[in-house]
This record gives structure tokens, sequence and C-alpha cells, in this order.
């Protein structure tokens, strides 16, 4: 039964399941306080009547049976021994108003407090997905879609929040009136719901078109951050070969293209807006004349009931305006829904055991590797020691990166399996191991900030830090370089993507971020092969004092970054085809010595 219930609130009450994840009770603390701001502004307009009645009949006894089912309330106070003169209606009237405004208040405060928490907790979601996300997904996932839905699409679901949470006010309020109207006078009630009711299908195309065009806007605006995050990876290249500008207009036309979907929902929005009030009004009117002409209602009643359908069709008019806004952002909340749930599908799958340190290797026994139907590598076995340096050579595409990824941790093989200190590293909770990984690219990676804090990745400047950090930078040889030749020292800006810095600098930063991190390995990526030769000579230098130090492995094309390796595999086409020293392949294998002639190493 609790199943089921469950699947019925997901199939019908999608929208209000979303939102109930993240809020959980706080969600009934704005209904309930809305059905106490209906209840009070009602029971404050009930009053009306008799107040009517006291000015249109002076001294006129009142009583509750002018009231309809209402009379209660004036039987209530009479029981309290209250004489129902002028000033006893007002004051009653004045308590429910200010009661229905101090639950206003609260309701108003509450959303406030609410929308917050859901913007906080919806984006430390994401972030914490994102983070656990497993590397082969996210490799093949859209990352104009991802950069749209982490920033812009959050704060279109937060709006999205604030209509539908202002929707079911307005259906909260539509009841309580509905019910008061219904019990004074039930006839007028019922018809003029009907009314109301018929003009509802009226407005039904329009929700679906503004729902059609959310979901467009939606899927434009990620292919507007796609292409944003490209023009940014790739600026140097557009802006040197003068393509630049054809690239601008592409993100020209996206912008009208999103422009165009605006445009056509703020058309529904201002048709809806125009036609609306109108329409219901004239229910009203038709409702009153078939009341009076054709059903003998009395004149007091119909008032009541008309001030309690004021605002209920004040109330299905304001619904109607937060639900087309609500569904002006449905795009957004359906996105968001579904790369949640991707994230978590795609969740990097962990063991519980944790790693300290190495200890003593790594081997990887008959591994495979396919991408699709792909095979990327094919039985591959190997045993790499602590503190020795090993490098990975072969030609394009014959499975380096691949197997590195493997190693660090990022990829699974499709089959075989790796061993991390004699442990099965599918029991391994990966994340430890990784945290024990130094790892330098071609590209360096330097982010906007300080030396100190790309090099320490904003640890606090204690005694301890900054000893840690001044021995990493006399270790990545950029020390004096930092301390006498920049104006702020190690507070020194470094700018987009360290554009104050040379290639050799950006790639001496990032050595020394990995070394301040206190790792067993060193990963290096080609992490030379951008570099002139002077440079690459010097930071390789740096890198052969490190041997002995950590276990470090390399992918390499140059024969300068390997000639000291402890050990060299050759890789073809995804297999190992030799393993030796750099002056054994020499002479026993002929791929690697055409390489090394050609300078493809």
């Amino acid at each position: 039964m609790k199943t089921t219930l469950r699947d019925l609130v997901k199939k019908y009450f999608s929208n209000f399941a979303f939102f109930y994840r993240y809020l959980r009770y706080r969600i009934f603390v704005v209904l309930i306080l809305s059905i106490l701001v209906g209840v009070m502004d009602g029971l404050g307009l009930a009053m009306f009547l008799p107040l009517l009645e006291m000015v249109s009949e002076p001294g006129k006894e009142v009583s509750g049976d002018q009231m309809g089912n209402l009379g209660f309330l004036v039987n209530g106070l009479q029981a309290l021994g209250l004489s129902l003169n002028l000033t006893v209606i007002l004051i009653v009237m004045l308590v429910f108003f200010t009661l229905k405004g101090a639950f206003k208040f609260f309701g108003s405060y509450k959303k406030v407090m609410y929308r917050q928490f859901f913007i906080r907790n919806i984006r430390e979601s994401n972030i914490k997905a994102l983070a656990n996300y497993d590397y082969y997904e996210f490799v093949n996932a859209d990352a104009g879609r991802i950069q749209n839905t982490m920033s812009g699409e959050v704060g279109k679901v937060s709006t999205a929040f604030i209509e539908y949470i202002k929707l079911l006010e307005q259906t909260v309020l539509i009841i309580v009136y509905t019910t008061l109207a219904l019990l004074a006078n039930p006839q007028f009630a019922l018809l003029v719901a009907v009314g109301g009711i018929l003009t509802n299908f009226a407005f039904n195309k329009l929700y679906s078109a503004t729902k059609r065009l959310s979901r467009e806007l939606t899927k434009s605006n990620h292919g507007f951050q796609g292409l944003i995050i490209q023009q940014v990876a790739q600026f140097k290249y557009l802006k040197a070969t003068g393509l630049i500008r054809g690239y601008a207009k592409k993100l020209i036309d996206k912008v009208y293209e999103i422009e165009r979907s605006q445009k056509k929902i703020g058309i529904l929005n201002a048709i809806m807006q125009g036609v609306r009030e109108p329409l219901l009004i004239g229910v009203v009117v038709v409702v009153i004349m078939v009341q009076i002409n054709f059903l003998g209602g009395t004149l007091g009643l119909i008032i009541l009931s008309i001030l309690f359908f004021y605002r209920a069709l004040t109330a299905v008019m304001s619904l109607q305006t937060h639900w087309n806004k609500f569904l002006s952002k449905i795009g957004s909340l359906e996105n968001i829904e579904l790369f949640i749930k991707e994230l978590r599908d795609g969740k990097e799958k962990r063991g519980k055991q944790k790693f300290n340190r190495f200890e003593k290797s790594i081997r990887i026994e008959n591994v495979d590797f396919n991408y699709g139907d792909t095979s990327i590598l094919s039985n591959i076995n190997l045993e790499l020691y602590k503190n020795r340096s090993i490098a990975f050579v072969g030609e394009s595409g014959s499975g380096k990166t691949t197997l590195m990824n493997i190693i660090s941790g990022l990829l699974k093989p499709s089959s075989g399996k790796v061993f991390i200190d004699d442990s099965d590293a599918r029991n391994l909770n990966i994340a430890t191991f990784q945290k024990r990984i130094g790892y330098i690219t071609q590209d360096p990676v330097i982010f906007n900030d300080s030396i100190y804090n790309n090099v320490t990745f904003w640890a606090p400047k204690t005694k301890e830090n900054l000893i840690r950090f001044e021995d990493a930078m006399r270790k990545a040889s950029i020390w004096e370089f930092v301390m006498e030749g920049q104006p702020d020292k190690e507070e020194t800006r470094l700018g987009n993507n360290g554009t104050n810095l040379s290639g050799g600098q950006k790639q001496r930063i990032s050595i020394a971020r990995e070394l301040f991190k206190d790792v067993d390995f060193l990963f290096l990526d080609e992490a030379t092969s951008a570099l002139d030769s002077e440079t690459e000579r010097e930071i390789q230098e740096n890198i052969d004092q490190l041997k002995g130090e950590y276990t470090i492995l390399m992918i390499a094309h140059r024969i300068s970054t390997i000639k000291n390796a402890d050990r060299v595999v050759v890789l073809n086409k995804g297999s190992i085809e030799r393993i030796g020293t750099y002056q054994e392949l020499i002479g026993q294998s002929d791929s690697f010595k055409r390489m090394v002639e050609l300078q493809e190493v």
C-alpha cells in the first residue's frame, strides 16, 4: 500500500514530489499558514453581513439566521456573552484581519527561508553528485549541459519553486473561499464553481504551448553554454586563425533563438493576463442574474458569496498566472530532475577498504578495456614497484593514456584486475587512493588566484603549511622566481589560466602543487611536450631529482623524458609489445628503435 501510494504521488504529483524531496515537512508548513490566512480572511469578511444588517436596519437584533451555515460565528459570539453592537463587530473583524496579517507575515518569512534552503540544498546535492560522478560517464556527457544545469538552470528551478509554492497557496485559498461560499450560499457557489471550471478549459492550449516553449528554451540554453565553454577553451586558436568572428556569429544566432522562445512565452503570458479577469467576472455576472431572477436568492447572502468568490476568483487568476509562469520553467525543472538522476545513476562505484600509503607495488593482471565495441587495451599484464619510474611509449592511439587512467582509478577495466599492494582495486575506496596521486598534464592546471592558493589548494597560512609551500616550490625550481621576481611574491594573482606566466613557469607551479600534497605517485601525462627544448630540459632535471622519492609514471613522446626511466613499456595497438630499460629496448625492439630514430618517443 505504501509503495502504491508513493508510485501514485510520483505519477500524478511529480512536481510536488520533487520539491518535497528537498523541503520535507517545510512545504506543509507553508500550506498550513496559507489555510490559516484564508480562514482568517474569510471569517473577517463574513462579519460584513451582520455589519450591513446593522447599518441598513438600525436597532434590529442581529442573528445568525441571515448568514446561512456561517451563522455559527454570530451564535458563538452571543454564546460568549457578547452583545453584538457595532463596536464588538468591528473589533472582531479587526482581530480576524490582524491574525490574517500575522499568518501572512510568517508565511512570507518562511517562503524566503525555505527558498534559500531549497537553493542551497539542490546546489549542494548537485555539487556532491558531480564530485562522485564516474569519470567514464563524465567524458561522455555534454559539457554545455553540465555547465548550464549547474548554474543557470538552478536559478530557474529556484524561480519555479517560488511559482509552485504560490500556486499551492492559491489552490488552498480557492478551496477555503469556495468552502466558505458553499456554507453561505450553496446554489450560488456551485454555479460559480462550474463556470470557473469551464473557463479553465480555455487556457489549456496556452498552458501546453508554454510548456513546449519552455523545453525548447532549456535546450537552446544548453547549446549556448556549450558554445561559450568551447569559445573560452579554444579562444587562442579562434583568434589566431581569424575564425573568432564566425564563431561569434554562431553564438549570436543562438542568442536570437533563445530570445524568440522567451518572446513567445511572454506573449502567451500577456494574453492570459488580458483575458482572464473579464472572462471570470463575466461568469459571476451571469450567475448573479440567474440567482436573482430564477432561483430567488437573497441579496445579503449573494453579497457575502460575492465577497468570498471575489477572493476565490482573485486566487484563481493568481493561480493561473503562477501556473503559467511555473510552466515557463518546466523545461528547466524536467532537465534538472533528469540531470540529478543521471548523476546518481552514473555514481562512481567505490569499495569500502581505505588506502593509506603505497607500500609495495601495483599489479595489473589480464586487463582489457573496451570503449563501446572498440577494443582499446588487450591482455595487459604489468607490475609497477614503489619508488621506481616507468614510462609508457607508443604511437598515438596505442592506449597509453587509457592505461594510465586505469592505474589512477579513473577508468575501470572491462575485464581483468588491478591490485594495489595486493588489494583488489575494486575493494578500495578509490578516492583515498587518488589522494596519494600527483597528476601533471600537458596543459598545467592553473586557477585564477594567488600563487600560494594555486600551490596549496587554499590551505590556511599556518607556519607548517608555509614551510611545506617553500619546500615544494624549491623542489619545483620556482621559489626564486616567485619571491624575487613577483611584486606580491606568493600572493601574486596568476590571472585566467595563468596568463601572466610562461609555459614552463605554469608547469613548475603545477608540479609544486602536487609535491605540496604529500603524495606517493607522480603521474606525468606528456607533462613537458608543450614546452621548448631548454625549458623541457630544466623541468626534466627537476623530475629526475625526484626519482627514488616517488613512484613516477610518465607518458612521453620525446627521448629526453624517458632516457632515465627505470623501465619503459612499449605499447602497440593496445597491447604491451616489450618492457625494458631504454638501452635494452634500443637493442631488442625494432619498433622502439624506429620511434627513437623518428623522434616519435
